[in-house]
């Protein structure tokens, strides 16, 4: 299997990283809740909100390049920087969620 910019995959390879992907994906709902519900969005965090509002603009320029909208990440990505701009660096994305409570 050709991968773009990895060359050539093994089978084995190929269906490891998707199992791996669907474990890692089917306990994130239960990190989630458990960060809403203590209040603590550090916990657990692989990548915090300031390594995520730096990277933005690389990302947002790269969905333009690759000719993708980018009309849903645009105002997730302005909520990110208002919850760094309360002074949580070290939060993961999940505080977003708090900004949306009205």
């Amino acid at each position: 299997m050709e991968v773009a910019g990895a060359g050539r995959l093994s089978l084995a390879s190929a269906v490891a990283f998707p199992a791996t992907a669907r474990t890692a994906a089917a306990a994130r709902p239960a990190l989630l809740a458990g960060q809403l519900e203590s209040g603590d969005c550090t916990k657990g965090v692989v990548s915090n909100l300031a390594m995520q509002v730096a990277g933005a603009p690389t990302f947002l320029g790269t969905a333009e390049e690759q000719g993708v909208s980018a009309e849903l990440l645009a105002p997730y990505f302005r909520l990110m920087a208002r919850r760094l701009a309360d002074g949580r660096p070290d939060e993961g994305s999940t505080g977003v969620v708090d900004l949306l409570i009205r």
